[in-house]
């Protein structure tokens, strides 16, 4: 009985861990997907002439943040797993090329030299979109997603907030029509 213990423990403890990386990557693979469909839905967004720049950037967040949140399937959309408040169905009406509602970030530039590097970067001054309609220019949505760490012993392992979640954090980039 005190062999089965001794080895029972161990196995029980990889058999756990196997599911919670398998709950992370999950996630993993629908916040990417989440975070495409947002870039989609931003880059068909219909620009209104009527309003400025900033107003059509602010639905044109709104629209991402909807088309992101319908893609997350089975996971949690409201806090304190992800959180992107909407008003009217838009976002806070930003000031510059670069808009943070929550957990959403969406920027736009003119290009960028990898997919790592900032959008738009501010040392290289010809990555700024210029363009008020957003068209030609690149659209970045970056999306960040707490999942709920359910092992005890890998929070040790994982980073993690001070309420035991793994902070994802994808991008997406697509060009706007």
């Amino acid at each position: 009985m005190v062999e089965f213990v001794a080895v029972l423990t161990p196995l029980m403890l990889i058999v756990v861990a196997i599911i919670q990386f398998g709950l992370l990557f999950g996630a993993n693979v629908t916040i990417t997907n989440a975070a495409r469909e947002g870039a989609r839905a931003g880059t068909i967004y219909i620009y209104d002439r009527t309003e400025t720049a900033y107003w059509n950037d602010a639905h044109r967040c709104g629209a991402i943040v909807n088309a992101a949140t319908a893609a997350f399937g089975l996971l949690t959309v409201g806090s304190p797993h992800f959180n992107a408040p909407l008003t009217n169905g838009a976002c806070p009406t930003p000031n510059s090329a670069t808009l943070v509602n929550g957990d959403v970030t969406v920027s736009y530039c003119a290009s960028v030299a990898s997919s790592t590097a900032p959008c738009p970067n501010g040392s290289v001054p010809a990555t700024a979109c210029t363009v008020d309609t957003r068209e030609g220019c690149l659209v970045r949505v970056v999306l960040r997603y707490r999942s709920d760490i359910i092992v005890p012993l890998l929070d040790a392992l994982l980073p993690h907030d001070g309420s035991n979640r793994f902070l994802h954090t994808v991008s997406a980039t697509m060009v706007v029509n």
